[in-house]
């Protein structure tokens, strides 16, 4: 499968973001490129789902 740059950062992105909400939920801490990644993933779903700028 090819994919274009900009969907293959958005599927390494989410991956990173499943890694670190399991590790999460675990209770593990996460370091400096998984929490970015938990929050990018997050803020995505939200805009998916269609919060409102000031609701973020």
């Amino acid at each position: 499968m090819h994919l274009a740059p900009k969907d293959l950062d958005k599927l390494v992105l989410h991956q990173a973001g499943v890694v670190a909400q399991k590790r999460y939920a675990r209770g593990l801490r996460l370091n400096y490129p998984e929490a970015a990644a938990l929050l990018a993933t997050q803020l995505l779903e939200f805009i998916r789902d269609g919060e409102s700028v000031a609701a973020l």
